[in-house]
Parts: C-alpha cells; structure tokens; sequence
C-alpha cells in the first residue's frame, strides 16, 4: 500500500509527500496536529490504515519539504 499526500499551496504546490520515516524506524500520527502529546509512534507500516481511519493524521515529507502532519482527508491510499 502507498500513502501520499500533494501540497495544495505555497511554495511547495504540487509536491508529492510519502509518510515521513524517522531515524528509529517509526511512522508518526496523531490527532492533535504537530503536538506531541497526542502523537503514536507506529513501526509498522501496513498499521498506518488502521490508524488514519481512525481520524489521525499522519506526518509526512519528501525531498526539501519539512515534515508536517496531514489529515485523513488529504491522504491518498493506492496499491503499491
């Protein structure tokens, strides 16, 4: 499964993201936007769904875009 996500404005317009990865290996959602306190680390990847159908976010980047949070609803789910 592929996550995306595209940048709708500023200067990234048309920027596809894919779920941001950090250095321990974990995926990033949560409910309360970029505050922590409400974030869950999630090491599998195939998890990620379950989560997002939950109505949490998802953190996501690509090359040269910092990583930011994006809600259920500007995520795209596609066979990989």
């Amino acid at each position: 499964m592929k996550i995306t996500a595209i940048v709708k404005r500023g200067k990234n317009k048309g920027v596809e993201l894919k779920p941001h990865r950090y250095q321990g290996g974990y995926f990033l959602v949560s409910k309360g936007g970029n505050k922590t306190e409400f974030a869950h680390q999630v090491t599998n990847e195939d998890e990620l769904k379950s989560w997002i159908k939950r109505g949490y976010g998802l953190r996501m980047s690509a090359l040269g875009v910092s990583p930011s949070i994006y809600g259920p609803y500007s995520l795209t789910f596609a066979a990989a």
